[in-house]
């Protein structure tokens, strides 16, 4: 029977399949093997990944994105003019993957290690909507651990630590490998709200910053602005992703009324980036130390998601605990083939499977949830949603574009133009 192992991670969904022993990634997009979590329904049909992603650009009152950060809370999401839980959210982002997967394939599914019986209940019923019926579930890091094990990287006995920075979240966690499989020893650590989506958040508010106000002259009612915006929020993620190999990049700034480039450096991003780092260290710090250990005690440390390839993660992870670093070429789809690997390979036995770099941090390198409580979140412990679009900045079209606006005009202005091009804009607090 075939398997087929799913990852629905805040920003990025993948897919993995087991046939005969051997792993392979599900292809989800023309362009990727993932596809983003999104999801949007037009015309009483739903769409998800690219698809769902075109909708929301034309229309952002039609679906929603970063559905994983709202699984559990009880307050709904307006899609449409109609309410959604993020179960069902996800149910639909889970259907669509299934549509890929050969009938009666048996479905594994990932979750962050903290997830109590409440979420995992609700991932059941997800499932269960979706039309998978009964799935097998195990937690990101013990799949991920999975992965590196059976690539010959892991060995049974070994202890290692899972530093997990996503697309919307930060996950550390410990796991023992033992003979008879993966196991999550001490209490998992982390943070709800950073991720690669926040990292593109500082890249986009230096740009506004750098702007000195421009942005919140537009008017976001104009269709044209909405797809500049958006042009824009793709050109920063482009550019922190390029700025992993390149010490400095131009971003492109195309609205009405306005064409020129924003300049900005990797000591800038990296600057802005290190107090959240800090952070997510001292998340890692608590994990190892929650199960009894010093980080001396690991085999090493595992970076999962995409945003761990950036060049000062592993730098900083390594220098903090002076332990080794280990990824994989395409770290988005390491916890979909872990899982699906899970269910037939030992630990101890390496299987058909694409090998994980090991690595000593470089700037060389290149770019390729946790919750305090599993009950049911109430409308006053839930953070709060997105607001409307302000009128007194009408150029803001989420509630990051605000907040980058409300910062630039409160004086992180920097910057002066030449020749259509923003020279010497850094980051101010």
């Amino acid at each position: 029977m075939t398997v087929v192992a799913i990852d629905l991670g805040t920003t990025w969904t993948a897919a993995a399949s087991l046939e005969d022993g051997s792993a392979s990634p599900v292809s989800l997009s023309d362009r990727h093997p993932t596809m983003p979590s999104v999801v949007a329904r037009v015309g009483g049909d739903w769409l998800s990944g690219d698809a769902a992603a075109r909708a929301l650009t034309a229309d952002p009152t039609c679906g929603a994105r970063e559905v994983k950060r709202r699984f559990g809370d009880t307050t709904p999401m307006i899609i449409d003019g109609e309410p959604f839980g993020a179960e069902r959210l996800q149910a639909e982002l889970l259907r669509s993957v299934l549509t890929t997967a050969p009938a009666g394939s048996a479905v594994v599914l990932t979750h962050p290690a903290n997830w109590g019986d409440y979420k995992l209940d609700l991932l059941r019923d997800a499932a269960r909507v979706a039309g998978c019926g009964e799935v097998t579930l195990i937690s990101e890091p013990a799949a991920a651990a999975v992965h590196f094990a059976a690539a010959g990287r892991l060995a049974v006995g070994e202890r290692i630590a899972t530093y997990d920075l996503g697309g919307g979240t930060f996950d550390a966690a410990v796991v023992e490998l033992t003979a008879d499989g993966p196991m999550v020893i001490g209490t998992p650590e982390g943070l709800e709200r950073f991720g690669g989506l926040d990292i593109d958040q500082l890249v986009f508010a230096h740009v506004v910053a750098c702007l000195d106000g421009v942005l919140a002259e537009l008017d976001s009612s104009d269709p044209q602005v909405r797809e500049g915006i958006a042009r824009l929020r793709s050109e920063c993620t482009a550019a922190k992703e390029a700025l992993s190999a390149d010490s400095e990049v131009s971003i492109p700034v195309v609205l009405p009324g306005l064409d020129t480039e924003v300049r900005m450096t990797r000591s800038e991003l990296e600057g802005a980036l290190r107090p959240r780092l800090d952070d997510t260290l001292a998340a890692l710090d608590r994990a190892i130390a929650s199960a009894g250990l010093n980080a001396s005690d690991l085999a090493a440390i595992v970076l999962v998601g995409g945003s761990s390839r950036i060049p000062v993660v592993s730098e900083l992870v390594s220098a903090h605990t002076g332990r080794p670093t280990r990824f994989d070429a395409e770290p988005k789809l390491v916890v979909a083939m872990g899982a699906a690997l899970s269910t037939a390979a030992p630990v101890d036995a390496p299987a058909a499977v694409s090998s994980p770099t090991d690595t000593e941090p470089t700037r060389e390198t290149t770019v390729a949830e946790s919750t305090p409580s599993d009950a049911p979140t109430t409308a006053a412990a839930t953070p709060p949603a997105a607001p409307h679009r302000s009128a007194e900045h009408p150029a803001a079209t989420s509630e990051g574009d605000e907040e980058a606006v409300r910062g630039a005009e409160s004086g992180r202005r920097c910057g002066s133009r030449r020749r259509g091009r923003w020279r010497g804009c850094g980051l101010r607090r």
